[in-house]
């Protein structure tokens, strides 16, 4: 069972990105990679099964698998628990400098919250410390050093459609549909909400929560919901290409980007423009921006060190 406060794996995910704000908390940026998988969690190539997931780390990339295709990917609570606990390793683990999630078999990304284990008669607040996980997974994402790219194809309802949206970036199948459902069976999305609306066209969003309509992915991607849709025959590959891309750029300066964007996005532009402004003194001062410079004026290929 996921709690909703102290030491679980989401939570612990969510205060780690917390306490990481530049800006707010006087945060080093070297201190954005802190300690590594430990041996047999995933790191350095060895790809391990969980209950529910399955999680591998090659060649700078992290993949994080829904593994129950014959639920369609569907959020259970260990799904949440153990997803939680490998998004906080990973985000520790220097080997993995981009993430990508994905759901198992032909027919979905993910469908949402299990019904036969997700919405027991239990007592309001073991129901609400059961939520928080994944509450927190959705907020935590977002203020990870590492980003997070959502492979999308076939089905990303609800809670699926609401991960989808909490990823950094989404690449989507032609095949894709992405629903807010719930409502259908006397529900509502209410927490994938957060995340969902800070990226898409509100009126649009609206619908889909009034009337449980879906959209296909050209619609998602045309509200904002998908960074890109590809031929389902090209997704994995088109994806594997932008992960290699992250994970090959200086890991500092790309976790400080990530933590510009969100953060900028949280400010009006009058403080938006001061915050920014100390972020760039830091970026430049960085190792990795001198030797950047450095590569490029001596046409050579940089060596970042991430600091």
């Amino acid at each position: 069972m996921v709690g909703a406060g102290g030491s679980t794996p989401a939570r612990r995910l969510l205060h780690r990105g917390r306490r990481r704000r530049v800006g707010s908390d006087g945060a080093d940026p070297a201190g954005l990679s802190q300690g590594r998988l430990p041996r047999g969690d995933g790191g350095a190539g060895d790809p391990v099964s969980y209950e529910t997931l399955l999680v591998e780390v090659r060649d700078g990339v992290g993949t994080i698998t829904l593994n129950r295709p014959d639920a369609r990917n569907a959020l259970n609570q260990t799904v949440i628990r153990e997803l939680g606990e490998v998004l906080v390793r990973l985000d520790g683990d220097p080997a993995a400098r981009s993430l990508v999630v994905r759901g198992a078999g032909d027919r979905a990304f993910c469908a949402g919250a299990d019904l036969k284990g997700m919405f027991r008669d239990t007592p309001i607040l073991e129901a609400r410390r059961q939520y928080a996980g994944l509450a927190d997974i959705l907020e935590g994402i977002p203020r990870m050093r590492t980003p997070v790219i959502a492979q999308v194809h076939g089905y990303a309802l609800a809670g699926g459609c609401g991960l989808a949206a909490a990823c950094d970036l989404v690449v989507a199948s032609d095949d894709a549909v992405f629903g807010l459902p719930e409502i259908r069976l006397g529900l509502l999305p209410l927490m994938v909400l957060a995340p969902i609306l800070r990226v898409a066209s509100p009126k649009r969003v609206l619908q889909m929560v009034l009337t449980g309509a879906e959209l296909l992915a050209r619609d998602a991607l045309a509200i904002g919901l998908v960074s890109e849709v590809v031929p389902r025959a090209e997704l994995e590959a088109r994806v594997a290409r932008i992960a290699q891309v992250i994970a090959g750029l200086s890991p500092v300066t790309v976790g400080l980007g990530k933590e510009a964007f969100y953060h900028a996005l949280e400010l009006d532009h009058g403080a938006a423009l001061p915050y920014l402004r100390d972020l760039l003194t830091i970026v430049a001062r960085s190792e990795d921006a001198q030797e950047g410079i450095a590569a490029f004026l001596e046409k050579r290929p940089p060596r970042w060190t991430g600091r």
